[in-house]
Order: C-alpha cells, then sequence, then structure tokens
C-alpha cells in the first residue's frame, strides 16, 4: 500500500522522528511538503478558504493552521487520486506508530477495502472507543476528530478534494465527512497514538465559573447544531 507522510519543511527532527518509525514498520513512503501556515499567514491562504461554510460547520471562524492542515491533507489525497493506486496510508509527521499494531491494522483494512467505495480507515482511538469482540476488526467512527494515520480509498480521497477545494471544514471532522457520502472506520487494534499534543490541564475553577462555562458550552454547542443543520442543507442543494 502507498504511504504519504506530510511533513513541513523546516520541521527536520519530526521527519527523522517520523521516518525511524515508520522505518522500523517496513512502511516505504513518500513525503508530502506540508502548507506552512506560519509562511503564508492568513493574506496567502485566504482565497483557499469558504469561511463561513467553515464558520457553519465548526463554530469558528477558520484558523491559518486549520486550513494549512486541510490543504496539506488535501495534497496527499490528489496525490492518491493521481497515482492510480486504490488506497493509501496517510500520516502526520507527529505520529507515535505501534508497529506490531500497525501492521495487524493494514490486515484488517486490506480484508475491508473495497476500491470502488469512499472509505476511510482511522488507525488512532483518541475517544477511547471500545473496539469488536477480540479486539480486531472496525467499527463507525461517528463524531470523532484526529488525523494522525488513517487509510483513504482512492474514491474518498476524489471525493474529499473535490468537496474542500477550497476549504469548507477541517480535515479531521470525520463526521461531517460521514454525512458527505465517505463511510469512516474506527480500525482495532489501535495502531497509533499523536505525540505533541497540547495539554488541556489549566487551573481549577470556582463553581460560579464553572456554572458560567456550562451556560456558554451549551449555547456553543447549540449554534454549532444550527450551523451544522444549515451547512447540511447548503450541501444537499448544491452539492458541496
Amino acid at each position: 500500500m502507498k504511504a504519504y507522510l506530510i511533513n513541513l519543511a523546516r520541521s527536520k527532527e519530526r521527519l527523522a522522528a517520523a521516518d525511524a518509525q515508520l522505518r522500523a514498520a517496513g512502511v516505504a513512503y513518500e513525503r508530502v511538503e506540508a502548507v506552512d501556515g506560519r509562511a503564508l499567514g492568513w493574506r496567502g491562504l485566504r482565497k483557499r478558504v469558504r469561511r463561513w461554510r467553515f464558520f457553519l460547520v465548526c463554530g469558528h471562524f477558520p484558523r491559518v493552521g486549520e486550513v494549512a492542515c486541510a490543504l496539506s491533507h488535501g495534497l496527499a489525497w490528489g496525490r492518491l487520486a493521481a497515482s492510480g493506486a486504490e488506497a493509501a496510508l496517510v500520516l502526520e509527521d507527529d505520529v507515535a506508530l505501534d508497529a506490531a499494531a500497525l501492521r495487524e491494522a493494514l490486515a484488517v483494512v486490506g480484508a475491508r477495502l473495497a476500491p470502488s467505495r469512499a472509505e476511510v480507515f482511522l488507525l488512532n482511538n483518541p475517544s477511547g472507543a471500545k473496539p469488536p469482540e477480540g479486539g480486531r476488526g472496525a467499527i463507525p467512527a461517528g463524531e470523532t476528530v484526529y488525523a494522525e494515520a488513517y487509510v483513504v480509498s482512492a474514491a474518498a480521497a476524489r471525493r474529499m478534494v473535490r468537496l474542500n477545494d477550497p476549504v469548507r471544514m477541517p480535515i479531521d471532522s470525520w463526521g461531517i465527512w460521514a454525512r458527505r457520502g465517505v463511510a469512516v472506520w474506527r480500525v482495532f487494534p489501535t495502531a497509533c497514538g499523536q505525540t505533541g499534543v497540547p495539554s488541556e490541564i489549566c487551573r481549577a475553577a470556582s463553581a460560579k465559573r464553572r456554572a458560567r462555562w456550562g451556560w456558554y458550552v451549551a449555547l456553543w454547542r447549540a449554534r454549532v447544531a444550527l450551523g451544522r443543520a444549515v451547512d447540511g442543507l447548503v450541501y444537499r442543494v448544491t452539492g458541496r
């Protein structure tokens, strides 16, 4: 199976770490140079994004990093679509791989993969989803995020390139992709995690502050639900 590793030109240490893991796992890969949002800035990226559609999906306007990440994965999808291959493994350079689990997970994918179907197989499990009986197989991914490693069929790659250029949603809004006709699966055993994820630890809040946050979160969720309903209507009308 083809493999693409997404890596910024200036991230040489991350490339070296990912290269060592992939070599140990016996995975040959092509490097895809990531779009550098820091270098391009908003001025360089704004023509490549639909800000209001992004807002409907996420509840906030796109950040430079989100747009650059989506465009970077789009480069890998485009390369797969042009290659004639049936599917490819796509990895970010901060992936933490379990070589033995990766081989098992790819075997699971290979047994299920149908090139004519638009499918994505996620190799991580950030939400701690329960594996199927026996610990090996695939389950629907549902509403989930993160894209450090996944297998994408050529049919899915073509569909996602068409639907997200210009960028309308983050790469890892997998629930949105599922509603766009891409079947998204969680594969077991879990083959990878992510390194360098920012800590969510913050100072303890008073009960009064927690109550205010609770109202804010509830209102934000309602706004996002409404936005996604509108986005879904636009998609059904326009096909994009």
